[in-house]
């Protein structure tokens, strides 16, 4: 049984205008019940500095910061008037904060400390955050850390194959759990096994 997170970009060529949305989705809802089990009771993580790269090296820039919360239905769209005119080369975006963004200290809107996502100014912003049961065993994932050696944000740059007006990026979390689980089942602060673990899960985003 696969379970997917898709994120999805809307976008339009050659309009003066362009909208581009996320769509997330773990099938039809934010907890996959498995027999009497939660697989996934919360989903939340940053994606910072999104761009599309053009086929000529130009950079887009659509978001800077941006929070999604399987929860809350509204943070799941980000709009944008910046049009893309260009055959678009590949999409970029970090999975996380980046340190000097934890170093100015908390900000408000989607960096508010009030989102659940932030330890303290030592610690810094929690970049990716899931949990759940499995086989009857609760995991807790909270992966951050913005300063050596626990830098956890990563970098995705997931190429452009097909000219599209729906671009799909594509999260296996079945696969994640699969990995990540077995390696330490509860975190809850920057290590080395946080950052390894949001390694692996950066390499997991695919364009479907």
């Amino acid at each position: 049984m696969r379970l997917f997170l898709i994120l999805l970009l809307s976008s339009s060529f050659h309009l003066a205008a362009q909208h581009i949305s996320f769509a997330a989705e773990i099938n039809d809802s934010t907890a996959l019940v498995i027999g009497d089990s939660k697989l996934v009771s919360k989903l939340t993580f940053y994606v910072s500095d999104l761009q599309f790269e053009t086929i000529d090296g130009e950079i887009v820039k659509v978001a800077a910061y941006h929070l999604i919360d399987f929860k809350d239905s509204n943070s799941l769209t980000i709009e944008t008037t910046k049009a893309v005119e260009k055959e678009i080369k590949s999409i970029h975006f970090k999975l996380g904060i980046d340190s000097t963004t934890n170093v100015s200290g908390a900000f408000g809107g989607v960096l508010d400390p009030t989102k659940g996502m932030y330890w303290s100014w030592q610690s810094g912003y929690i970049n990716f955050k899931i949990e759940g049961i499995v086989e009857k065993e609760k995991y807790i994932l909270h992966l951050g850390g913005y300063s050596s050696p626990f830098k956890s944000v990563q970098q995705v740059i997931l190429p452009v194959m097909k000219q599209t007006d729906e671009f799909r990026v594509t999260l296996p979390i079945i696969e994640i759990i699969e990995k990540l689980v077995p390696i330490d089942n509860t975190v809850m602060s920057p290590s080395l096994n946080a950052v390894s673990m949001s390694k692996s899960i950066a390499s997991y985003f695919y364009l479907k």
